[in-house]
């Protein structure tokens, strides 16, 4: 209790939601994943509650508080009333260390704990005090809801103390595994995951590999395995069909992974099962059908959410086609040394084939040979000459490289597209797709023989040292707004400087000729929102539209005014989206129709038709490759083209 004391005296708290409910006999609220800490308070009635599978018979004046993440269960036995809280507690920053360490290890907002105070009227009152001015949120009631909440926190914890409650500590990874179950056919990334349990990365990884003995890739992909086993077994539906159900897009890089993990590739496997149906009770070892959750709820904090593979990578040794790769590499350089030197040295004849006389090259050739050090996020690699054969791993590096005439032999596909955005497709058709960013096919680049590949720490930071034994590997250190320090750095690896600074200047003279056209349109508090199935978000300056605006001079709205990159909303923020103008941009899942769904949910609420952008009919809808996901220099010229229409400046 001590140490929970500590973490509420030094957290920063704000109250994110309170509601109230009343539910009918026989009314269900099921697989509702809580967006935030909540305190749930019964005050009428009874009902079966679980969270995360944790049953509780509660009737009036019953206490259960849950994390992030966590997923809430209610079947009302009778007339049943209850109140929720939801919350957000973060330690301001910079943090002790120790503070930080307790917050990883014993952290109070995410304990599980179901009880019934001995002395409940007054967390009633509270409680009800709080419902009743939430749905009068001025700035005044806002401040008083917080100190009321600090007083529902303090009289609860006083009476946890009496009675000597302690709250369950939840098993992190139980939590992780049961959300993969429920979402191996989705695209779940780790910083996702993290976030949805609140906690860090790096903390996550190490205790579910210290739990599980695997790394969570390699958990969810024997997850998707065991489930293609599963309808191979027992439906005709075809493999592509399969594939693409438990979450493959790429039905050669499938085939590989069943290879691996079964030892049989699908086509076989299935002639084994068919020949021999004993065999059926033998691979049928897929668990019986979990309960599935909806994302109702969930925070999903990652910039894109498609069906397709994780982006969560493991140590794993480098694939045998790179390997081998790598040595017919070193014993073709081995042989070539040999046959330059041997002859001369011995006095022997020297074969006709080594003695063909070549011009002597010129001072600019030299200088284009020369070998130069690139510092990059991983350190530092030595290359020689002009690459010919580049397999680029990001978006934005596609972009980058296509700007001075580089056609790269692979990329990773675009967020959006099949496999290529619109705007570049027509200069990628000879390009070979090797995965995305979140995790590219390893194998693939190795049969592509690469003489360069370049990469980002953010996304590929687990598989870098696999790949630099591919070919010479430089990485750019992040993925932020400003798309231009990585572009400069892509420029040397591939021995285009000198193109690339006059790309880099040609842009930056179109930016200086648009400001100083804009005049006083540049007072248009421009507003940037993009709005998903899972979350909302208001876009900030560092990000990839927030750093062209900025260049521009645009105004923003107090709530994206900020050297930030993005903030979730809820609806009770949805004033903050306000402006002269709001951009938004929808992501869509192929072939879903829930992000519209949100779009419709939110401008029908009431405070968001209150807005000036609404009333005044400034609300655009703008392509999200354009103004967010592509990020590269093709993608900022289309950016500001839309601007200039917009704006009509001549």
């Amino acid at each position: 209790m001590s140490d929970h004391l500590l973490l509420w005296n030094q957290a920063s708290i704000k109250v994110v939601d309170v509601r109230h409910t009343i539910m009918e006999p026989g009314d269900e609220l099921r697989s509702y994943r809580l967006p935030a800490s909540t305190f749930v308070y019964t005050i009428r009635g009874s009902a079966q509650m679980w969270m995360d599978g944790n049953a509780s018979f509660v009737d009036r004046f019953h206490v259960l508080h849950g994390g992030k993440g966590m997923c809430l269960d209610i079947a009302a036995q009778d007339f049943f009333e209850y109140y929720m809280i939801f919350y957000k507690a973060t330690l301001a920053l910079p943090a002790r260390q120790p503070l930080v360490k307790l917050m990883e290890t014993n952290n109070p907002f995410q304990l599980q704990y179901s009880f019934a105070p001995g002395d409940p009227i007054p967390l009633y009152h509270r409680m009800e005090r709080m419902e009743s001015e939430w749905l009068q949120p001025s700035l005044l009631e806002k401040l008083h809801i917080k100190i009321l909440f600090y007083q529902f926190v303090h009289e609860l914890l006083s009476q946890m103390s009496k009675q000597g409650i302690q709250g369950k500590k939840v098993d992190l990874v139980s939590q992780a595994m049961r959300y993969l179950q429920e979402h191996y056919a989705d695209r779940v990334t780790l910083d996702e995951l993290a976030e949805l349990l609140d906690c860090s990365v790096s903390y996550l990884s190490r205790k579910f590999k210290q739990t599980v003995g695997k790394s969570p890739i390699d958990y969810m992909i024997a997850l998707r395995i065991d489930k293609a086993k599963e309808l191979l077994l027992n439906t005709d539906a075809t493999l592509q069909e399969i594939a693409e159900s438990v979450g493959f897009s790429d039905d050669s890089y499938f085939n590989r992974m069943f290879k691996k993990q079964v030892g049989l590739s699908l086509g076989q496997f299935k002639a084994k099962v068919q020949n021999n149906p004993a065999d059926r009770s033998r691979y049928a070892i897929v668990p019986s059908r979990l309960r599935r959750y909806s994302g109702n709820g969930y925070e999903n904090h990652y910039q894109y959410k498609k069906v397709g593979r994780s982006s969560m990578y493991s140590g794993k040794r480098t694939p045998m086609a790179a390997s081998l790769l790598l040595c017919m590499i070193l014993l073709l350089s081995a042989c070539s040394t040999g046959t330059s030197n041997t002859n001369s040295a011995n006095g022997g004849s020297t074969p006709t084939s080594t003695t063909v006389s070549t011009p002597a090259p010129s001072p600019t050739d030299a200088a284009a040979e020369a070998p130069r050090v690139i510092k990059h996020a991983m350190g530092e690699t030595t290359l020689t000459g002009t690459p010919e054969r580049v397999v680029i791993l990001t978006n934005e590096g596609t972009e980058a490289l296509l700007a001075v005439g580089i056609t790269p032999i692979g990329a990773v596909q675009s967020w959006i597209g099949d496999p290529w955005y619109d705007h570049i497709k027509d200069d990628m058709q000879e390009v070979t797709a090797v995965g995305d960013e979140l995790q590219p096919n390893i194998e693939l680049i190795a049969s592509l023989k690469p003489d360069l590949i370049i990469g980002n720490k953010v996304r590929q930071d687990k598989i870098y040292e696999q790949l630099n034994q591919i070919a010479p590997t430089v990485f750019a250190e992040d993925l932020g707004g400003d798309w231009k320090v990585n572009f400069k750095l892509y420029m040397e690896a591939v021995n285009k400087t000198d193109e690339g600074q006059k790309a880099m200047e040609e842009f930056d003279q179109r930016i200086a000729e648009v400001k100083a056209k804009i005049g006083d349109k540049a007072d248009t508090k421009v507003s940037v929102a993009r709005f998903s199935a899972s979350q909302v978000r208001i876009y900030q300056k560092q990000t990839f539209s927030g750093v062209l605006l900025n260049d521009l001079g645009f105004a923003r709205p107090e709530s994206q005014d900020k050297d930030s990159f993005i903030e979730i909303m809820s609806k009770e923020t949805i004033p903050s989206m306000d402006g002269d103008v709001l951009f938004y941009f929808v992501t869509e899942a192929a072939g879903k129709s829930d992000a519209a769904k949100v779009v419709e949910e939110w401008m029908n609420d009431p405070l968001f038709k209150k807005l000036n952008v609404v009333q005044n009919n400034k609300v655009v809808q703008v392509d999200e490759a354009i103004w967010n996901t592509a990020g590269g220099y093709k993608a900022a010229n289309l950016l500001l083209d839309e601007i200039v229409a917009y704006f009509d400046i001549k």
